[in-house]
C-alpha cells in the first residue's frame, strides 16, 4: 500500500489547471513550467505518458479514477496522519 499506487516514477500527467507534471515519487512532483516548491497538481489528472511511452487505456483510466476526487494536499495530510510523520523543514 502506497500513495499514488496508480502512478509510476517518470509518468507525465496534465492537471485540471492545464499544467503538465512529471511524477518522480509521491512527494516529488515536477511541473514542466518550472513552478517552485509548494506548488502541486490540481486533481483530476490525465496520464499523458508512462515513462516516456504512450499510455495504455487501462493505465489512463487508473490515474483518472485515482484522482477523480480529493487533492494532492489531502493525500499528503492523510499519509502523514497514518504514519505520524511531519514535514521536514
Amino acid at each position: 500500500m502506497r500513495p499514488y499506487a496508480f502512478l509510476r516514477p517518470g509518468d507525465e500527467v496534465a492537471d485540471a489547471a492545464g499544467r503538465a507534471w512529471r511524477f518522480d515519487g509521491p512527494w516529488e512532483w515536477n511541473a514542466f513550467d518550472g513552478a517552485g516548491p509548494g506548488t502541486s497538481p490540481e486533481w483530476p489528472l490525465v496520464l499523458l505518458t508512462r515513462s516516456g511511452s504512450p499510455r495504455s487505456v487501462a493505465d489512463a483510466e487508473a490515474v483518472a479514477g485515482g484522482t477523480a476526487t480529493g487533492s494532492h494536499r489531502e493525500t499528503v495530510r492523510r499519509w502523514m496522519s497514518l504514519t505520524d510523520a511531519s514535514p521536514t523543514p
